[in-house]
């Protein structure tokens, strides 16, 4: 559902937001995958337990990875359209040490690509596991199948029901490090709040007006205070005015 979801979003995003040509490139993807439907409607007459032929068959591959090409070619555009962004912040931050602001944005750009990486991560591995379960399940019913309905071939059902439970032994593996890379993201999602908390304290602090010059060192004092005790190891007394 959520992998039909994210297809589903994607495409919807090329057909409002991509360029003319990968509209075209989508266009061309639709047609092939439609052509196939067509030439093996024509060929079977629309029969429904009809096999389709190898030009049916190859049509819709072409146009399955037509398909997946434009979709792929459209997140490297977004790669590539954020690595741009953190170049530019990171120069940026290079030319101006003097402003925290500008380390505040490159902190936030890197930790977001961080976590978008780790989402990405999650994802996969939540994907693999259904699927290496649900494979295991349906052995394990392909077993128990066989041993009701032919009982003279128990041993393919044992070896069937035994493959299965290991599959599904396995699945729980990935689900163990799904859970892993998920706490993971959690702490990502921590860091990223203490220091979206910094940087709405940094603009602050540079609202201040200039005249007020001892109101925003000891602003600035206790700013820096607070920070390093967010980063105190437990049983570490924090800093003291």
């Amino acid at each position: 559902m959520f992998l039909s979801f994210d297809i589903t979003k994607n495409i919807l995003r090329l057909i409002f937001e991509g360029s003319l040509k990968l509209r075209l490139a989508l266009l061309a993807a639709f047609v092939t995958i439609a052509a196939g439907g067509i030439v093996h409607g024509y060929q079977t007459g629309f029969a429904p337990k009809s096999e389709p032929s190898a030009l049916v068959i190859g049509l819709l591959v072409v146009g399955g990875l037509m398909l997946t090409g434009v979709i792929g070619y459209q997140e490297y555009l977004d790669q590539k359209a954020k690595a741009f962004a953190f170049e530019k912040v990171e120069s940026r931050a290079l030319q101006h040490p003097e402003k925290p602001q500008f380390a505040w944005d490159l902190a936030r750009i890197k930790l977001e690509s961080y976590l978008d990486r780790n989402l990405a991560q999650v994802r996969s591995i939540y994907w693999l596991t259904l699927i290496v379960m649900l494979a295991g399940f349906g052995l394990i019913m392909y077993g128990l199948y066989q041993a009701f309905e032919s009982p003279d071939r128990l041993p393919v059902a044992v070896v069937a029901s035994a493959s299965g439970v290991l599959v599904s032994l396995i699945g729980g593996s990935f689900l163990i490090i799904y859970r892993s890379i998920l706490g993971q993201s959690k702490d990502y999602v921590g860091v990223l709040e203490r220091i979206n908390a910094v940087g709405m304290a940094v603009q602050v602090i540079s609202n201040i007006p200039d005249t007020s010059t001892p109101l925003k060192e000891q602003t600035t004092a206790e700013l820096a205070k607070q920070l390093l005790g967010l980063y105190a190891k437990p049983g570490e007394s924090k800093p003291s005015g």
